[in-house]
Order: structure tokens, then sequence, then C-alpha cells
């Protein structure tokens, strides 16, 4: 018999943890490319900026901490419209 796991708050927290994972260098990737595109090295700092702003308003929103044990729904579901608005929009400037 195992131990129960005191860190995990189960496995969909646990997924969603590792999907913002993989979407936070994604998306943030995607709005320095989408800055650039756009208008050029101003851009690229615009979207740098952006990157940073997510990055501050995601710790804001899950109790000051990037990687949570349990990660609200809402800001999860926002990053993934965002990851996949800015994907779209980026396909379609190239």
């Amino acid at each position: 018999m195992t131990a129960p796991n005191s860190v995990s708050a189960g496995l969909g927290s646990d997924l969603r943890v590792a999907a913002v994972g993989a979407m936070a260098p994604f998306l943030a990737g995607l709005l320095v490319l989408l800055g650039y595109l756009w208008l050029g090295g101003f851009g690229l700092l615009l979207g740098l900026g952006a990157a940073i702003a997510w990055g501050v308003w995601w710790f804001r929103r899950n109790d000051r901490r990037f990687f949570p044990r349990d990660v609200a729904s809402t800001p999860f579901y926002i990053t993934i419209a965002l990851t996949a608005g800015a994907f779209v929009l980026t396909l379609v400037s190239m």
C-alpha cells in the first residue's frame, strides 16, 4: 500500500500545472514573435512586455505562486484562450 501524496491536489490539478508549464514558454515566445512580425524591433519589446505582464497576472491570480498546488479554473482557461489566439494570429501573420 502506498502513502497518499500530500503535495498533490489531485491528478486534474497536476495535469493543469503541467499544461501551464508547457504553455507559459510557448505563449511567451508567441507574443514576442507576434510583436516582432507586426512592428519589428519595437514590437519585440512590446511582446516581451506582454509576456511579462501575463506572468505577473498569472502569479497574482494563483496565490502568489507560479505553479500553485491547485490551479484556479478561470485563469487556466483564459491562458488556454490566449495561447490559442496568439498561435492563430502568429500563423496568419507569417
